[in-house]
């Protein structure tokens, strides 16, 4: 595959024509229409022809990446030669239901291994026994991609003379011929309810803060909500992927930029195309704040009392 293929596989929203999926007494049905046996063996799903025959199997795996995502792949085996090969899920979201994601992965306009007219065992044995996915390479070309526009963000905003402290955003100005730190904003750490009964969404709420004279002449602090960070945002989804708000910023005007929030203990993030230490630098929660502001301010955004 191509490079810029591979990389919009983590990072892009591939449409997918509506193919209604069904499964009752393992019998898969498409648009209503029954046509392959769903048997599942541990982990592992064996897709079976309506008479019994084994064709292939698919074993559903995750992987999170350095920009928050977490990427859903699979490997597919051929049952007749036992060879195998890898591909990224572009099926349509199926709520709670792991068989019919399991089946929406090679049931969609990118891999349409099954459809409404049975299994395509001729496409099903040319994938798996051509040529082979390079899965850690599509993931390093991701997390390679991400560490440099985060690499980008934060040459920016030590250019722009810019730094965070606590919970202060500073800017190093000239003030009456001395170069001194000037508070231009706030990051105010907090946790959300957003639905009754759920628990607390983790935000980074960032501020421009300034004044500014009334119509006294009389001078007034101000404050303006620049955007948040949300390590979740419990019943909101993103409109441009129309997934759940995660690891996501979501400004004022509307606009949605991912970043990791932090490294959990039970998370394990894929290493691949990144050096020792980078995960923590690009992905940590120590950093967090300061890759907020960075990310704003590389898409242009600004606070007032910027010079």
């Amino acid at each position: 595959m191509k490079k810029g293929l591979l990389v919009a596989m983590m990072l892009a929203c591939i449409a997918t024509s509506a193919q209604k999926i069904k499964i009752k007494k393992d019998k898969i049905s498409i648009d209503e229409t029954e046509v392959a046996i769903l048997d599942k063996e541990k982990l592992v799903y064996k897709i079976l022809s309506l008479d019994n025959r084994p064709i292939f199997s698919i074993e559903r795996k995750a992987t999170a990446l350095l920009d928050g995502s977490l990427v859903y792949w699979s490997l597919l085996t051929d049952l007749n030669t036992n060879k195998t090969n890898e591909i990224v899920d572009y099926g349509q979201d199926q709520g709670l239901s792991f068989q019919n994601a399991i089946v929406a992965s090679v049931c969609n306009d990118k891999y349409r291994f099954i459809s409404a007219a049975g299994i395509d065992e001729k496409a099903v044995t040319a994938f798996i026994n051509g040529t082979p996915t390079d899965i850690e390479k599509v993931f390093a070309e991701a997390n390679l991609k991400t560490k440099n526009e985060l690499k980008a963000d934060n040459d920016l905003m030590v250019k722009a003379k810019v730094s965070v402290k606590n919970s202060d955003i500073f800017q190093m100005q000239d003030v009456e011929g001395k170069q001194t730190n000037v508070v231009i904003g706030s990051v105010n750490k907090k946790n959300v309810v957003f639905i009754a009964g759920f628990p607390p969404s983790l935000v980074y709420e960032v501020k421009s803060l300034y004044s500014e004279l009334d119509n006294n002449s009389r001078k007034q602090n101000r404050s303006r909500e620049i955007g948040s960070w949300y390590a979740t945002k419990t019943g909101y989804k993103n409109p441009n992927t129309d997934k759940n708000v995660k690891n996501e910023i979501i400004t004022s005007d509307n606009k949605y930029f991912r970043l990791r929030g932090s490294v959990s203990g039970l998370e394990k993030i894929s290493s691949a195309g990144l050096e020792n230490g980078d995960i923590e630098t690009y992905g940590g929660e120590s950093t967090l704040s300061n890759r907020i502001v960075a990310k704003l301010l590389s898409n242009g955004y600004k606070f007032e009392a910027m010079k």
